[in-house]
C-alpha cells in the first residue's frame, strides 16, 4: 500500500516537471524576444503551444469595443424586393441616417417609428411579421420585433468574431457583448495587431456583380458627375503601351473595352471625396465606382472600376472556400488563391452564360478581388478568387468566408493596445507577492510546527508546482492573468489551512496516549470530513464564479479550483505518505507536534 502511494506522488511529480519545463524554457529564453532567427521561430511555437498561457495584463495585446452599425443592419434587413429598389432604398438609408445622428442605441428604432411613415416601414420588414397579426397591433409588434433582430444579430455578430480570430490561433480572447449594439473583444499576445483588427472589421460581404466595360458607359455617368471635369483628369487609360488621360479619350473611342481605369494612390482620396458627394450619389443610384484591392499592374496606380449595382450572387450562396496554393507544374506556382463552390451550381452557369464578353468582378467589403472576363459559359459551380495574396491574407480571406458574413459593418469605437513591459511588470509585481506570501507562511509553519511545518513547506510548494503545471496542459486550455495570479495567493494559504487542522487534530490524539501510527490515522481521518466539507464549499463558489463569469473572473476561478484540488491532494495525500513512510523506517515512541 506504501509503495503504492509513492508511485501515485513521485508520478504526479515527475509528470508536472515534465509538463511546467517548456513554460520554464519559454518564458525564461524567449517571452518578449523580438530578436529571434528562422531556426528559433518553429521552436518557440512549439513551445508557446506547451507553454503557460498569459492573459492580456500580462502579456499585452489589444482591447478593442466593436459597435454595430445600426444604419446598415435595419437597411440590410429590408425585404429583398426593397433592397433591389436602389432609389427606395437610398431613401430609407438617408432617414435612418438622420435617425441615428440624434439617437442612442437605446432609442434608435423609438425614434425611428416617431419620425418615419409606419406604412412603409411595415412594407420594408413584412417578411418578419406572420400571418395573423392585427393591423392596429402591427407597428408596435414590428417595433418589438426589430429591437430583438438587433439582439440577435449582435449575439451572432461576436459568434462570427470569435471564429474569425481563432483562426488567427489566439488562446482564448474575450468576446462578449456589451449594452444594445457593443461587442468587447481582448486578445491577449497578439503581434500583429492590424491583422486582427481587420478580421474583425471586415463584413465578410462577398458579391458577383457585372462590370460596366465600355466607354460610352463611362463617359456618360462621369459627364454626370464631373460638372467641374476635376474628375476626368486624374482617370487613366492604359492601352498595353502607354497611360491616356481619360479626357483625351475621344467619340471614336466609343467602342473601346473599358473595364477598370487607373488612379494614382495619392489621389484616391480626392477621388473618392468627389464619388461620395451627395449630388454626385444621385447619378449612382443603380451603378457603383469601386476600387480593386491593390494595384496588381501598374506600380503607384490603383484600378477603379464601374460596376452595375445588382448582386448577382452573393456570398450566402457559396461553400467550402479553401485557402489553397497553386501546383508547382501551374503557371502561377506557389500563389496563394481562395477555391470556392456555389450551393446552386447552374445559377453561376446562368450567369455566365448571360453575360458572355463581360467582366465579372468578385467583391468583398466593396473591395474588388479580381474581375475576369466571361468567355464562356462555366459549368461545375466552382470559382477561384486570385490575387498576390500571401499566406496569411489567403487563410484570413478563408477564415473570414467561412466564418459568414457579418449582418453590418462593424465600427470600432475605442481601441486600447495594452504593451508587453506594462504585462512583464505585473508578473514580475505579482510573482512578488507570491514570493512574499511563501516566505511569510513557511517561516510561521517551521516556528510554530517544527517538523511538521516543514513538512506542510513542503506540501504547499508541491501544491504551486501541481497548479501551474494544470495550468500549462493545452487540454485545460487556461490563461492566467492578474485575478488568476491573486487564486494563486489565495490557494497557498488554504493549502497550509488544510495542514493546519490535520495537525491540531493529530496533537489532541497525542494527548489519548495512543501509538504514533494509531495517532496519524485518526488525526488524518477526523481532519479529512472538516477540510473536504469547507474546500468543497470554496469548489462550489468556484465553479459559480466560473459558469457565470467571463475574462479574468473565469481565470481567478480556475486557479481557485485547481489549487483547492491540489492543497487537498498535497495536506491528505502527501504529507500522510510521507510520515508513514517515516515511521515505517524509524521506530518512534512518542510524537512531538
Amino acid at each position: 500500500m506504501l509503495y503504492f502511494r509513492w508511485f501515485i506522488f513521485l508520478g504526479l511529480v515527475v509528470l508536472s516537471t515534465i509538463g511546467i519545463l517548456p513554460t520554464v524554457e519559454y518564458y525564461s529564453n524567449y517571452f518578449g524576444n523580438q530578436k529571434l532567427d528562422d531556426s528559433q521561430i518553429q521552436k518557440i511555437e512549439a513551445l508557446k503551444s506547451q507553454s503557460l498561457t498569459l492573459g492580456l495584463d500580462l502579456q499585452g495585446g489589444i482591447h478593442m469595443v466593436l459597435e454595430l452599425d445600426l444604419v446598415d443592419l435595419y437597411k440590410n434587413l429590408m425585404n429583398d424586393e426593397y433592397q433591389n429598389d436602389f432609389k427606395e432604398l437610398k431613401n430609407f438609408e438617408d432617414a435612418l441616417i438622420n435617425v441615428s445622428n440624434n439617437s442612442t442605441s437605446m432609442n434608435f428604432i423609438d425614434n425611428l417609428f416617431d419620425t418615419y411613415d409606419h406604412e412603409s416601414l411595415i412594407n420594408y420588414y413584412s417578411d418578419f411579421i406572420p400571418e395573423g397579426v392585427s393591423i392596429d397591433y402591427e407597428s408596435e409588434f414590428l417595433k418589438q420585433l426589430l429591437k430583438d433582430k438587433l439582439s440577435a444579430k449582435l449575439l451572432s455578430s461576436s459568434e462570427i468574431i470569435r471564429n474569425r480570430i481563432d483562426a488567427i490561433g489566439v488562446t482564448e480572447p474575450l468576446i462578449q457583448t456589451k449594452g444594445n449594439n457593443q461587442i468587447i473583444v481582448e486578445i491577449a499576445g497578439i503581434q500583429d495587431t492590424s491583422r486582427a483588427e481587420s478580421l474583425i472589421k471586415n463584413t465578410g460581404t462577398l458579391e458577383f456583380i457585372v462590370v460596366k466595360d465600355n466607354f460610352e458607359s463611362w463617359n456618360k455617368k462621369i459627364n454626370q458627375i464631373d460638372i467641374n471635369s476635376d474628375l476626368k483628369q486624374h482617370l487613366y487609360f492604359y492601352d498595353g503601351l502607354k497611360m491616356q488621360n481619360f479626357g483625351e479619350l475621344n467619340t471614336s473611342s466609343s467602342r473601346l473595352i473599358v473595364p477598370y481605369v487607373f488612379v494614382e494612390n495619392n489621389k484616391k482620396l480626392f477621388i473618392d471625396t468627389i464619388l461620395q458627394n451627395k449630388e454626385n450619389q444621385k447619378h449612382l443610384i443603380d451603378s457603383q465606382f469601386l476600387w480593386a484591392l491593390q494595384d496588381s499592374q501598374i506600380s503607384g496606380y490603383t484600378q477603379l472600376y464601374f460596376l452595375n449595382k445588382y448582386v448577382e450572387l452573393s456570398g450566402n450562396e457559396i461553400k467550402n472556400p479553401i485557402a489553397e496554393q497553386f501546383p508547382f507544374e501551374d503557371i502561377n506556382s506557389g500563389q496563394w488563391y481562395i477555391s470556392l463552390e456555389f450551393t446552386n451550381p447552374m445559377d453561376f452557369e446562368e450567369i455566365t452564360n448571360d453575360n458572355k464578353g463581360k467582366f465579372l468582378a468578385i467583391v468583398l467589403d466593396d473591395e474588388i478581388q479580381m474581375a475576369p472576363r466571361i468567355n464562356q459559359k462555366i459549368s461545375g459551380g466552382r470559382a477561384q478568387i486570385t490575387g498576390n495574396f500571401t499566406k496569411s491574407e489567403a487563410k484570413d480571406m478563408e477564415a473570414i468566408l467561412i466564418a459568414g458574413e457579418l449582418p453590418a459593418k462593424i465600427n470600432i469605437a475605442s481601441k486600447l493596445q495594452v504593451d508587453a513591459s506594462l504585462g512583464s511588470d505585473s508578473i514580475i509585481n505579482g510573482f512578488k507577492s507570491i514570493i512574499i506570501a511563501l516566505s511569510l507562511v513557511l517561516v510561521f509553519m517551521i516556528l510554530y510546527y517544527k517538523g511538521f511545518g516543514l513538512l506542510a513547506n513542503f506540501a504547499m510548494l508541491l501544491n504551486l508546482l501541481f497548479i501551474l503545471a494544470f495550468l500549462s496542459n493545452p487540454w485545460i486550455n487556461a490563461t492566467l492573468s492578474l485575478p488568476g495570479i491573486a487564486g494563486i495567493i489565495l490557494t497557498v494559504g488554504m493549502a497550509i489551512d488544510a495542514n493546519v487542522i490535520i495537525f491540531e487534530r493529530i496533537r489532541e490524539e497525542i494527548s489519548k496516549q495512543k501509538t504514533p501510527m494509531d495517532i496519524i490515522d485518526i488525526g488524518y481521518k477526523k481532519a479529512f470530513q472538516t477540510i473536504l466539507d469547507s474546500n468543497l464549499t470554496t469548489l462550489i463558489s468556484a465553479i459559480s464564479l466560473y459558469l457565470f463569469g467571463s475574462g479574468p473572473i473565469k481565470g481567478f476561478a480556475v486557479t481557485l479550483s485547481l489549487g483547492i484540488i491540489c492543497s487537498m491532494f498535497t495536506a491528505i495525500f502527501v504529507t500522510k505518505t510521507i510520515i508513514l513512510t517515516f515511521l515505517h523506517f524509524k521506530s518512534i515512541k512518542k510524537l512531538s507536534i
